[in-house]
């Protein structure tokens, strides 16, 4: 070797990342080229993936898990949108719109808005993206991901082109249109274009220049495949070893070709299998043995292990501990359970936080439509340059505590420090603060009707009310017209 090809060899070792060196196992496997993930997921790769998620959410318990906590924990009752404007007026008008509108939002008059919530954050999941189409009726339209692209006809598979998969973008990469069709037998027909002021492509962004969701569950679909065919492997494994198979040796081949000649319907009865009832002996015909079917230790109880192992993985993808997947968590300790409900409940803010900017487009869109319809007016003498009517705060489900002593203590104290708000405590029980305070008041009203009806002195004393402990400044309490805190004249 020459000097010059020694110093190169000696550099690329001194130097440079450590990522980057290769082995013979990495240099044999080659380079992966840097290309978008619309040509990495074509269309049809999309489909076959989309169909595999989907049969798994409708035949996979673990998958139909994900599914139920995702819709549950991150919307549950719904994410409440609370107007925030200048005027109690106009916000009063707002929250009865939109209360009423959120009945049926959406064409189909089939969901509430907690149901399209739900639909559009499990749609990230199996589809990759959905698409919510603001329509000219001002009702919203659902999309899912597989009706969003190309007919087979036009296919696109260039990084060129304009069109990336049903998304056409424009010099710079903005989206202005997209392709909407019908799924017929499978295929994409009936292909419309929609403007994209007019549509919202909700979808988790992997890298800046990207167009089209992917499936939450693409990294992790290959796990998903070995756990299920695992399972089948060990059923079977355990069926075999629980039924004793066994099998007869006949030392005569011409026997053997007799039976094989059998009508299939024969087989069973006249043919190679027999039932041997348990308890019962069994004699064999002279050059017969019987060998039975050994198990092999199978099921294997390590197994668990193992599966356990890969849905921690499925888990970390899509942000839910295995242990709430499978219901795990009453198996470790408080303290650890604790620990993981903070973990998870950090993921699923994330996700409320996602929602919550589609949500506040929507909300926009509605005001903006009811300002121009006439059914709500601007306070007097208002303007849009002067004042603000699409601000707005969204009311997330909360999550309850595991020690529910400790969270009425925290939340007394959050509420007094003004921390929280009596509608992000109400909300952990699916509830808004003004829910309960008129059920508080229709209470009341109840206990004053049974007093004078029973004859009680006072209406509280249905109430049962515990004793309040209070503490104040002594200084205060002496001398209330001085502040404790400045010296008087004299001292």
């Amino acid at each position: 070797m020459k000097i010059v090809d020694r110093i190169k060899a000696a550099s690329r070792l001194l130097f440079g990342y450590d990522a980057v060196k290769n082995t013979r196992n990495r240099r044999n496997r080659g380079l992966d080229p840097i290309r978008s993930e619309e040509i990495e997921l074509n269309s049809w790769d999309r489909d076959r993936l989309i169909s595999t998620l989907m049969n798994f959410k409708r035949n996979n318990p673990v998958v139909k898990s994900i599914s139920r906590l995702r819709k549950t924990d991150v919307i549950g009752a719904g994410i409440a949108a609370q107007p925030m404007t200048k005027d109690e007026g106009f916000n009063t008008r707002l929250v009865d719109l939109w209360a009423s509108w959120c009945e049926y939002p959406e064409v189909t008059k089939s969901m509430n808005m907690a149901g399209v919530q739900k639909e559009v954050i499990d749609a990230t999941l199996f589809q990759g993206d959905i698409g919510i189409i603001l329509s000219r009726s001002g009702d919203l339209q659902l999309v899912e991901g597989n009706r969003i692209g190309n007919q087979w006809s036009s296919q696109q598979y260039s990084e060129a082109s304009s069109d990336k998969q049903g998304v056409i973008v424009n010099k710079v990469g903005r989206p202005i249109r997209y392709k909407v069709g019908q799924r017929v037998n499978g295929t994409l027909e009936k292909v419309k274009t929609i403007p994209a002021r007019d549509m919202i492509l909700y979808f988790k962004r992997v890298r800046p220049s990207q167009w089209r969701g992917i499936p939450e569950l693409a990294p992790v679909v290959n796990a998903l495949q070995d756990i299920s065919e695992y399972e089948d492997i060990e059923m079977i494994s355990a069926k075999v070893s629980a039924s004793l198979s066994a099998v007869v040796k006949k030392d005569n081949a011409a026997q053997f070709e007799l039976i094989d000649r059998m009508e299939s319907a024969d087989q069973d009865t006249l043919g190679r299998l027999q039932k041997f009832e348990p308890g019962q002996f069994h004699y064999l015909e002279p050059g017969e043995s019987v060998e039975t079917i050994s198990s092999g230790g199978r099921p294997n109880v390590d197994g668990i292990d193992w599966c356990i192992y890969r849905l921690r993985q499925v888990g970390a993808a899509v942000g839910i501990p295995v242990e709430m997947m499978v219901s795990l968590i009453g198996q470790s300790s408080f303290s650890a359970s604790q620990g993981l409900v903070l973990q998870y409940q950090g993921a699923i803010e994330e996700e409320q936080r996602c929602l919550i900017q589609v949500l506040s487009r929507i909300y926009r869109w509605k005001v903006r439509r009811w300002i121009a319809d006439g059914w709500i007016t601007l306070p007097k003498g208002q303007s849009l340059d002067t004042f603000d009517p699409f601000k707005v705060r969204w009311q997330q489900p909360a999550f309850r505590w595991i020690n529910r002593s400790s969270q009425v203590q925290s939340d007394a104290k959050y509420l007094q420090m003004g921390a929280m708000s009596l509608d992000d405590i109400a909300s952990q029980f699916g509830e808004s603060a003004e829910s309960v305070l008129r059920r508080k008041a229709q209470n009341i009203v109840t206990a004053k009707m049974l007093a004078d009806e029973y004859g009680l002195d006072n209406w509280t004393e249905l109430f049962n009310f515990y004793n309040v402990h209070a503490s104040a400044n002594f200084a205060d309490i002496v001398n209330p017209e001085v502040d404790a805190f400045e010296p008087t004249e004299g001292e």
